[in-house]
């Protein structure tokens, strides 16, 4: 069960007040990104292939330009894993996201940007650190689209995000 905290969606709105004076006027007012569904990346060791293969991924509903969703996310070889909350707001073919890990409750502010079925996945600001726990969240990765896209239509149930 998660909780949303004042604090990281007030960060949330000023981001993306930030990002929406950051981009065009003519790309802001063109076709618009989908972020709803799952998107991953895949981490494994060169050095020791024998091991597991780590990775993360994130779940996300979009409805106009709000987006919520959750991730889940593994180092290599498993030994560690980690999973949190994601709430953000898109300005055409970027997001502006928080990303609250669970394990370490860290908040990390995030930019996506959606090009074709991939995601352009930069941590570019460090909201808030985390305990004296380390969090197992993508930092400048791209992730890949799994499957088919969900629908802003479908209701958060079904795609199993649980948004506020």
């Amino acid at each position: 069960m998660s909780r949303t905290n004042p604090l990281l969606l007030l960060l949330c709105v000023i981001a993306c007040a930030v990002l929406a004076g950051c981009v065009s006027g003519s790309h802001a007012h063109g076709k618009r990104a989908d972020f709803s569904g799952t998107w991953s990346v895949q981490w494994c060791s060169k050095t020791e292939p024998s091991l597991d293969c780590g990775g993360f991924n994130v779940s996300l509903v979009q409805r106009d330009e709000s987006i919520c969703g959750d991730f889940g996310g593994a180092l290599v070889g498993l030994r560690q894993v980690d999973e949190g909350t994601v709430v953000g707001s898109a300005v055409g073919d970027t997001a502006i996201l928080a990303v609250e890990s669970l394990r370490s409750q860290a908040i990390l502010l995030v930019r996506a940007e959606q090009i074709g079925d991939t995601l352009r996945w930069k941590v570019i600001d460090d909201v808030k650190r985390g305990g004296g726990d380390i969090d197992v969240i993508a930092l400048d990765d791209i992730l890949m689209r799994d499957g088919v896209k969900a629908s802003s239509s479908v209701s958060h149930s079904a795609t199993g995000v649980r948004c506020p």
